[in-house]
């Protein structure tokens, strides 16, 4: 390798300034992403609609879950300027995740009658692994927080492909015959990566602050730092379980009214577009939260939050324009043909899951601007809203009119959602519609080259078209944007 190229690498993957740590962060969500993908190819036919429903509702309880059992003190980790008050917060953190897992412990001899309250019965057994997933992931998310207040996203990165690659290897193990284990043997994997990822994490954090962390553990400091940090609980801790649940709720609502299968399709299209943009919108949300801090400091936030604003559009919109244009034949081609209603329901929500990806990230000012109960307020509103779709949708008695109503009410909220944030930096809405209308543009092409054989009825011929279009799409905008172009390391 050249000495050009490996200049030109190290300054694009520079741990200083926002592009190298994101770029970062990224590399390692890439990988996450095409191992799930290809994952998805081989799992789709292993296991029924039905086994993936009880999954992804497993996974739903322990989402909305790890929103409040450790009170988001975490987040209060990159507020301390030193170390050691930063510490104090760590064991907060754990101290009250270890309170709420001895009280969910205590639960488990009524398990059977909480999978009945709850409208399936058949979680019932999976409950037992509640308590130990709880820990995992809490533990590995306050070790990853821990890891983004000191820069290192490299072992960010390692951890997240070793979860992702843990979790899929275990999936497939346990779905190959003879074994066969069906929903078991994905909840199963999914409770193998959250281990993985807190061995990771955990590893790194003991390694390299075990003398910071040790000196810090003093329970008059903890309790103060409780005090301290008081609106995060108070505020943080709802909203985001609020914002946990609006995500979930389809997942939790959906056996009410219909069955595992209807769960199972919404879960695979959730997977397709809502996975990866959750993972690019995780990796930006990290180095985000710390730069947005400094540069409210330096009256810079209205810039760094119009130019990521713009960059979650650029990574978002073409993918969700062409799931909603050619979804039922990618899923036919890529999963097989069972599981072509689950790319008729990307369709419906396709949207929805566009707008929360951009939106999300950029929640972090709520914290910067220590604007915790707007948070809340913006929260309630999103629940509220989903819900009352949710439910009607149900009441209907037909899935198709749910999704439709999940669609319009879930763009609908976020539209609000993200209307506020950029009203919060002092974002006009001229440059942040204007990315709307760029990245459209650069869309077009592809999309109409997949438009024109979508006629053909050929689920082969469209994915290659989609394939086309994808690169299409990378090639305008590295060409336009000059992503790749070397020069001062600042938010691009």
């Amino acid at each position: 390798m050249s000495s050009h190229v490996r200049d030109w690498l190290r300054h694009l993957f520079s741990p200083q300034g926002f592009r190298g740590p994101v770029l970062t962060l990224l590399s390692g969500s890439t990988v996450v992403m095409v191992i799930a993908y290809v994952a998805q190819i081989i799992l789709a036919r292993l296991y029924t609609a039905a086994e993936f429903g009880l999954s992804d509702y497993f996974v739903s309880i322990m989402v909305v879950l790890i929103s409040f059992t450790s009170l988001r003190y975490e987040d209060a980790l990159m507020v301390p300027e030193e170390d050691e008050e930063a510490a104090h917060v760590f064991w907060l953190a754990l101290v009250v995740l270890g309170a709420f897992t001895t009280f969910f412990c205590l639960l488990l001899p009524w398990r059977q009658p909480i999978a009945a309250w709850l409208g399936v019965p058949d979680i019932a057994p999976w409950l037992l692994l509640v308590p130990p997933t709880l820990l995992a992931m809490r533990i590995a998310k306050v070790s990853e927080v821990w890891l983004v207040r000191a820069k290192r996203f490299r072992a960010v990165t390692t951890g997240q492909v070793s979860s992702t690659i843990t979790m899929v290897s275990t999936r497939i193990g346990t779905g190959v015959p003879p074994v066969n284990a069906g929903a078991g043997g994905l909840i199963g994997g999914f409770f193998a990566g959250q281990v993985t990822a807190l061995l990771v994490f955990g590893t790194v954090v003991v390694r390299q602050q075990a003398d910071v962390l040790r000196r810090a553990f003093h329970w008059n400091q903890i309790g103060a730092a409780a005090r301290r940090f008081r609106r995060f609980p108070l505020f943080s801790t709802p909203s985001t379980l609020l914002a946990s649940v609006v995500t979930r709720l389809p997942f939790l609502l959906i056996p009410v009214y219909f069955d595992e299968t209807v769960v199972g399709y919404f879960g695979r299209a959730f997977t397709v577009l809502a996975i990866p943009l959750s993972l690019i919108g995780g990796a930006v949300s990290q180095v985000f939260f710390v730069h947005a801090a400094e540069a409210q400091r330096d009256e810079r936030l209205e810039d760094i939050t119009r130019i990521v604003h713009k960059r979650l559009v650029m990574l978002g919109l073409f993918p969700t324009l062409l799931l909603l244009l050619a979804g039922p034949d990618v899923f036919d081609f890529v999963l097989g043909s069972p599981w072509r209603p689950a790319g008729q329901y990307v369709q419906y929500v396709g949207l929805w899951l566009f707008f929360a990806s951009v939106a999300s990230p950029l929640t972090r000012l709520f914290d910067v601007l220590e604007r915790q109960r707007l948070d809340l307020l913006m929260s309630l509103l999103m629940f509220v809203m989903l819900a009352l779709a949710m439910v009607a949708g149900g009441l209907s008695g037909d899935v198709w009119t749910m999704l439709l109503y999940i669609g319009i009410a879930g763009v609908a909220a976020r539209l609000v959602h993200l209307g506020v944030l950029l009203r919060l930096a002092n974002v006009s809405f001229s440059p942040a519609l204007r990315a709307y209308g760029r990245y459209l543009l650069f869309s077009l092409p592809g999309l109409l080259l997949v438009g024109a054989v979508r006629g053909l009825e050929n689920p082969l011929i469209t994915t290659v078209a989609a394939t086309v279009a994808g690169l299409l799409y990378v090639g305008l905008v590295l060409w336009q944007d000059r992503l790749l172009a070397v020069r001062p390391d600042t938010p691009s």
